[in-house]
């Protein structure tokens, strides 16, 4: 498989946006009753340019790719060069079947229908907007002479799907459907934040066989504990199935080949992991905004900026020129 023929898959929202903030509005009104706040809280939705400096990030140290499809509500980053010609911003409306299950703010029900991209490629990268590569990687990280690798964390997948926050109870109601193909529970470790390598072909089948667990996940507008999340599914499909497994290799990243930093309150914490990744260059590392107070929080995003625009100073193809 040639890296020329793999394109790149990112999701991308700004809640600054006016549309956004009164179709979010509109939806919570929508709800029978008001969900915790890991489900819907607005600082999920929160970008400190991310997005770019991912970009500039795939542009230094990625593999050889095709094109970079944006998957948005509909909004656009103002720094964006379209005119590139290997950029396009593909909205929901775009690939989601039932239009009744927009506008949707749930990550979750957004990545079981990214296959449906216009003009994908048979295979392609999944990133996160908060995902970046530290240093240079090729596609032979990734792919095995018959399949390709799994990244796995050292972090146990959880189990219960009556404790936990909603992402978690997520995890574990997927690991029971996975569960019930085999008949067996199996321990199991979560996938690493780290860009996700995907078949399209391979998700179309996995849509059809979990067709109303699609379905159910796809019409959840904020993320729900009965969620299917793609990366669980297709994770341990390829490590368990009769039909993959012998194809596909499980492989356990360390910090040196994956860091994943949450950004909180605890200021010095942060700078120290933030120096930790800019001495020792992981291969991938996801810096996960979870500032819910935008004042107390200030100092963080400014901290956050400064680092990025050190790391990546070089504007990318994909940028307008100011």
């Amino acid at each position: 498989m040639e890296s020329s023929d793999i394109d790149i898959v990112y999701t991308w929202v700004d809640r600054k946006d006016a549309s956004f903030r009164a179709n979010y509005e509109r939806s919570l009104k929508t709800l029978s009753s008001r969900p915790s706040e890991a489900s819907v809280g607005l600082h999920r939705f929160t970008d400190n340019d991310e997005l770019k400096y991912s970009l500039r990030s795939l542009e230094a140290y990625g593999p050889e790719f095709r094109n970079v499809h944006i998957v948005t509500n509909g909004q656009s980053p103002s720094w964006l060069n379209t005119a590139c010609g290997r950029v396009s911003i593909v909205t929901h409306e775009e690939i989601f079947d039932d239009k009744s299950d927009l506008p949707t703010f749930n990550s979750n029900a957004i990545e079981l229908n990214l296959h449906k991209i216009p003009g994908l490629s048979k295979k392609f990268f999944y990133f996160n907007d908060d995902i970046f590569l530290g240093r240079a990687v090729s596609i032979n990280d990734f792919i095995t002479p018959e399949g390709q690798y799994v990244s796995l964390d050292s972090i146990p997948l959880h189990s219960s799907i009556h404790k936990g926050s909603v992402h978690d109870q997520a995890y574990a109601h997927t690991q029971e459907i996975i569960d019930g193909l085999w008949g067996v529970t199996h321990s199991r470790l979560l996938p690493a934040h780290a860009p996700q390598l995907y078949d399209r072909d391979l998700l179309r089948d996995l849509e059809k066989m979990f067709h109303e667990e699609f379905r159910e996940t796809s019409s959840h507008k904020f993320r729900s504990e009965s969620d299917l999340v793609l990366r669980v599914l297709y994770s341990y499909y390829l490590l368990e199935s009769p039909e993959q497994r012998n194809r596909n290799l499980a492989k356990r990243l360390s910090f040196r080949d994956c860091a994943l930093v949450r950004m909180d309150y605890h200021y010095w914490i942060w700078l120290y992991a933030l120096c930790r990744i800019y001495f020792f260059r992981p291969s991938f590392f996801c810096l996960n905004d979870e500032l819910a107070d935008a004042t107390r929080g200030q100092r963080m995003r400014i901290c956050l900026k400064k680092f990025l625009q050190s790391f990546f100073p070089r504007p990318s193809m994909f940028e307008t020129i100011a």
